[in-house]
């Protein structure tokens, strides 16, 4: 066992170390928090004081560095640390336990944090007391940290929730509008365009119908939500959680991301009897339908974040996203177009996508497919990286 040096013992021993419990009073949580706090301290034998500081202001947070009500701290330092913040404002905290997210921490995470402050009294030997157990204590810890803990299943939770709950909207709708597509493009010019580069033209136009609505749902999923919890006022919450941006971009992007892969699945599913449509290539099918959904899941947080108004998403949706999509060779070969646009197809980012899918489902390309898949993931890296610096930074992420 460590020891430590006499001042410190002495610091230990008669209750010098400072423990203070930090509070907002517009968040009820605190007095639950104190209470634990307090059952903590008895039950690790420190016998310091906890004293509570009130704090009322935004410029008061801003002093004293404030994560949220409640805050525990031991001799400056908090027990639950988080991330640096350029701006510190009031509000109220949340804590990841293995019941989910609560106002306060239990007796059981402060106890298992305290462990790792040299703050126990010394027992006979002089060297830091043996803490008593407590049943399920550092499960618990376990349970609760980690890039995968309560906190961020919680929200990866609530964002799948959000669109099952509402599942006509969300997975239905889409089946629906890629049918249309099918009828009347499929169906419709299939009668007069019958073969693109020997593939029938329904078959050809399928994977791109596929990758529309995966980019629609991903995209639409993540920078909704993302605009709501700022409309809404809860993105509050999600930020003085203890979860870090990376967790909270993985959070929201997953759940881009299975929205996206659910509608993708159903719409190939419906392809099997309209067309039967092959999948050549299901593994490289399967990366460049996922490496798709990331990068427009992404860019959809992005824009959540950035919008100010709900005009701003949709109108990257139209002007931009419906450009590129119809640009980026669903219906047509880059090969069957007079320069200028063919030009403009091999600059738009979504061609490489519909290439690389529809090389993966029918076998062939105008790109070559690999290139363009390496292409498409690094787009995808890039996007997300992106997306954990914008919730890092914090700008505009209150509305």
């Amino acid at each position: 066992m460590v020891a430590y040096n006499s001042s410190l013992l002495a610091h230990m021993m008669y209750g010098m170390a400072k423990v203070e419990l930090l509070y907002f009073d517009g968040c009820p949580g605190y007095r639950k928090a104190e209470q634990s706090l307090a059952g903590a301290l008895s039950q690790e034998g420190i016998r310091s004081e906890v004293e509570l500081v009130a704090v009322n202001t935004d410029e008061e947070a801003g002093a004293l560095g404030f994560p949220g009500s409640p805050t525990v701290r031991v001799d400056g330092r908090d027990l639950f640390q988080v991330d640096e913040r350029e701006d510190w404002r009031l509000g109220c905290r949340v804590y990841g336990t293995p019941e989910g997210l609560k106002d306060h921490p239990t007796e059981g995470m402060i106890r298992a944090a305290l462990r790792r402050s040299p703050v126990r009294a010394p027992d006979a030997s002089g060297e830091p007391g043996d803490p008593k157990s407590v049943d399920g204590e550092d499960a618990e810890d376990a349970w609760s940290s980690g890039l995968f803990g309560v906190p961020f299943r919680t929200l990866l939770s609530r964002e799948v929730n959000r669109f099952l709950k509402v599942w006509t909207q969300t997975l239905l709708a889409p089946l629906l509008t890629s049918a249309l597509y099918v009828v009347v493009f499929g169906y419709g010019l299939g009668s007069r365009i019958r073969e693109v580069e020997g593939v029938p033209y329904l078959q050809f136009i399928l994977p791109g119908l596929i990758l529309l609505a995966v980019i629609t749902a991903s995209y639409g999923n993540t920078s909704l939500s993302l605009f709501d919890a700022k409309r809404e006022r809860y993105i509050d919450d999600v930020l003085i959680s203890p979860m870090t941006p990376l967790q909270i971009a993985l959070a929201y992007v997953l759940g881009g991301v299975l929205r996206g892969l659910l509608v993708g699945a159903g719409t190939f599913a419906l392809a099997i009897p309209l067309a039967g449509l092959p999948a050549e290539r299901p593994l490289l099918l399967l990366a460049a339908g996922l490496a798709t959904s990331v990068a427009f899941a992404s860019l959809g947080v992005v824009t959540g974040v950035l919008a100010t108004r709900i005009d701003h998403i949709f109108f990257l949706s139209t002007i931009v996203l419906q450009p590129l999509t119809f640009l980026g060779g669903v219906f047509y070969s880059a090969e069957m177009l007079p320069a200028p646009l063919r030009i403009a197809t091999y600059l738009d980012p979504i061609f490489y996508a519909v290439d690389a899918f529809r090389y993966a489902a029918v076998g062939v390309s105008d790109a070559p497919p690999y290139p363009a898949l390496a292409t498409l993931v690094v787009f995808a890296v890039l996007a997300f990286l992106g997306t954990v610096e914008v919730l890092r930074r914090g700008w505009k992420l209150r509305y």
